[in-house]
């Protein structure tokens, strides 16, 4: 697991990057993996991260956390919107230069950190706070 994720979908809240967004490597402003994102839906912010590359042809693709999140009856069969509703802001190159275990309170404050450097949210506005459901789901077994 350490060599390739430390996410799950199921639990994590990421974003998919069509592929080929992920191997240009020269563009300054290409994103990577691991870069920081906030999810834009309605008046809700979401702190995420880049954590996959998918097909070329399909942008949008979200995690199931994030999907959830964003409409509870969504599952792998049924998507939590139906119209371009959701907006990705990609931080690039903002990735952690070693990759870990998520970290939804560090996420979060870098997140906050990112927006402020683009000139910040309207007043009354803030990220969600991300649980850890996975840490909840080892409590109540313990």
């Amino acid at each position: 697991m350490k060599a390739r994720s430390f996410l799950i979908a199921e639990y994590d809240p990421f974003i998919v990057i069509p592929i080929n967004l992920l191997t240009d490597r020269v563009d300054d402003y290409a994103p990577n993996i691991g870069d920081y994102v906030v999810v834009i839906h309605g008046e809700k912010l979401y702190p995420a991260i880049v954590g996959d590359g998918g097909p070329t042809f399909k942008v949008g693709e979200g995690s199931l956390r994030l999907a959830k999140e964003i409409e509870p009856r969504a599952n792998p069969y049924r998507r939590p919107v139906e119209k371009l509703v959701v907006t990705y802001l990609v931080f690039p190159r903002s990735a952690e230069p070693e990759k870990s275990a998520p970290d939804y309170g560090k996420w979060k404050t870098k997140c906050e950190e990112l927006l402020k450097e683009i000139g910040g949210v309207g007043e009354g506005v803030a990220l969600h706070e991300w649980e850890d459901l996975l840490k909840k789901e080892e409590d109540a077994t313990e």
